[in-house]
Parts: C-alpha cells; structure tokens; sequence
C-alpha cells in the first residue's frame, strides 16, 4: 500500500476533517466499520424501516447512508448530503439521493423527513448551533432527529502512552479550527431548547485493540493532522510511537465518548 501523505490544513473552512484527502475514503470507511453497529442499532430501536424519510446529513463516507437505502426503499426516500460527496456516488444506483450541501451555508428541505441522522459532524463545525436549528428544521411532525457526537468528558486526559498525548493535542488543535470537545454533553439541553419531544442521551466509551478498524481509523488520523499535531508541539517520535502502539494487537485503548441524543419533532 502506498504511504498515505499529511495534509497540513482543513480546505474546507466549516470542517475540521476534510474529505478531500487522499485516503478519505479508507478513514471514513473504518469510521463506518466502527461505529455503524450501534448507529444501526439505535435506528432499529426507533423503529426506522420501509417507507421512512431520512437524511443523512454531513454523510461522509456513505456507509450509514448505504444502510438507511437497505431498510427503506424502495417506499421511503434516503437523501445523504456533505460539503464534499465524493465519496456518495454510488448512492443513486441503490435508490437514494444526494446532494452537495454546505451544511453552515446552505438550506435543507424544510418538514420533509421522519429520521435526521448526524455523526461527529456538528463539533467540527463552529457554526454548529445554526446547523441544528435546520436540521431540527428539516422533521417532519412526529420525525425524530439523532446526533452522535464525540466529547472528552474526562476522560480524555486520563488516556495514557502516546495514543493519549497525540490524542490531546489533536482535540486542542481542532478546537483552534473551531471543534467543541465539550460541546455534546449538552445536547439534551439543545434538543430541548429547540422544541423537539420525547428527548433521551446516552454516551458510551469506545474501546478497541490494537489493529482492529478503530485502531486504523485512529493512525490514518494521526497522518492525516501529521503537519498539524507538528505545528502544535507534538515530535515526529511521539507520533511514530502512538502509531506504533496502535498496529500493536496485544494493546487495547479506550477514546474520548460518545454521546447519542434524540428527541422527536411535535405531531
């Protein structure tokens, strides 16, 4: 395999993680392989099947996108949209459509969907509180909106070896673009607030051996940020070395957690 190469900034001004990198595709798709699983498993316990209307907003790889497809239609609708869809091309031949979006700039279809899905999304964006109100807005009555977004919680500093000293300094550089690594514990309170029923949270701690597809998501990161995680004070030796315990199938690590909220759109 080629050695993917760094990329030293965000090109897209809103998002912290661009798509537009070489290996995009392969990190999104080990985001998928991650954490799909229980993204599925809370759109089942909502009861997401045939006939429903979603969105997929800020759809990145697809994988999500591809599954709502597989439970929906034909009957429903599936639109997956991102500020870069490269990587939703094959979307229209499993019947589901997408749509170039700026989700800080540009309008969603307004009362249009049953089920609104977003995933670490809304705190790489610092405009992130006019992206909720719209996808609030996009609900039809009785619609239900899920946001899953990643916060340090405390734990963040308790991550040990140079997987947690990378990890912290990456949290700390995309804050400076405009992240809130604290900004998901709050998201009951902003469903709330937005008028939407029914509102419940959980957050879990992602845990992952070494090698596993989080593990390489995770090292394909570090490249990625690699002139960013520099330029903020990190060695080239401590990088290697965080990259190193995470090909390393005898290690397991935990990640900052995940907090899933939802709440339904009045009837």
């Amino acid at each position: 395999m080629t050695e993917p190469s760094p990329t030293s900034s965000p090109r897209n001004p809103h998002y912290t993680l661009p798509n537009d990198w070489d290996f995009a595709k392969e990190r999104l798709a080990l985001l998928g392989a991650a954490f799909d699983p229980e993204s599925i498993a809370l759109a089942q316990r909502l009861g997401v099947g045939a006939g429903w209307r979603c969105l997929d907003a800020g759809a990145g790889g697809g994988s999500f996108a591809r599954w709502l497809c597989s439970v929906t239609l034909p009957g429903g609708r599936v639109l997956a949209v991102d500020a870069d869809a490269r990587h939703l091309t094959d979307l229209p031949d499993r019947g589901g459509e997408v749509a170039q979006i700026e989700l800080v700039a540009d309008e969603l279809p307004e009362g249009a969907f049953d089920f609104v899905h977003t995933r670490f999304v809304l705190l790489h964006i610092a405009q992130r509180d006019i992206v909720l109100e719209r996808l609030v807005g996009a609900l039809a009555p009785g619609g239900v909106l899920v946001l899953e977004e990643g916060d340090g919680l405390g734990v963040l500093d308790e991550m040990p070896g140079a997987f947690g000293d990378v990890w912290r300094t990456f949290a700390r550089s995309t804050e400076n673009a405009g992240a809130n690594q604290a900004w998901a514990r709050s998201l009951p309170r902003h469903l709330e607030s937005l008028g939407l029923v029914d509102v419940r949270a959980e957050a879990g701690i992602p845990m992952f051996r070494g090698g596993s597809p989080m593990a390489r998501m995770w090292n394909l990161t570090w490249i990625q940020v690699h002139e960013t995680l520099v330029a903020q004070g990190v060695s080239h030796k401590v990088i290697a070395a965080a990259q190193a315990e995470l090909e390393d199938e005898h290690r397991w690590f935990y990640a900052p957690p995940t907090v899933r909220a939802w709440g339904r759109a009045p009837l």
